[in-house]
């Protein structure tokens, strides 16, 4: 396993290092015995430290969560302690081997592309074509509403797209801003 920890605007010590090391060697070897990578990221954000943890599960698979507090130990022990929780949440559905060999497993994952787009309009005749920021690939797993939800929720998402393992048709689960989640289903006519 291999542990990266860098920082941005700040100078991330020796000290600091170790304690991230064994707290997440801890958490690694608690709930998920062999993982690719983690990276925790530190900023300085004015007089706050914000801290994110991406812990690669698997080759498409990471769970990401971040958070704000005015000791860069104290936010990296929160942002821990919210990985924690979720991964206790869902630790029977993480572990679980026999989910891997399922019938849903048969239906093959597809790839797909992402996009981030430059919402800013400008003054220009070019206006009405959005520039690209950023392109990634992903894959659209095959799985069910609840490990889809699940997804979300540890990789802090706020929508993803997923081929429905029961009726084989796209999804959507995204997160509304009142808190719940909502899901698109489209029907057949």
């Amino acid at each position: 396993m291999k542990i990266i920890v860098s920082g941005k605007n700040i100078e991330t010590g020796d000290s600091l290092k170790l304690h991230v090391e064994t707290a997440v060697k801890h958490i690694v070897d608690r709930y998920f015995g062999d993982i690719l990578e983690v990276h925790v990221n530190f900023s300085k954000d004015g007089f706050r430290f914000v801290t994110e943890i991406s812990f690669h599960v698997s080759r498409h698979f990471i769970v990401r969560t971040h958070c704000e507090e005015s000791d860069p130990y104290r936010s990296f022990d929160l942002t821990l302690g919210k990985i924690e929780k979720r991964i206790q949440r869902y630790k029977s559905r993480l572990r679980s081997r026999s989910r891997q060999n399922s019938p849903e497993k048969e239906m093959l994952n597809i790839s797909a592309s992402r996009y981030v787009v430059d919402s800013m309009k400008e003054d220009n005749a070019e206006a009405d074509v959005p520039l690209i920021i950023a392109e990634m690939n992903s894959e659209i797993p095959t799985v069910s509403v609840s490990d889809a939800v699940m997804r979300m929720d540890l990789t802090e998402d706020t929508v993803i797209m997923f081929r429905n393992a029961a009726s084989g048709q796209f999804n959507v689960v995204y997160r509304r801003q009142d808190g719940n989640i909502g899901w698109i289903d489209p029907t057949k006519a």
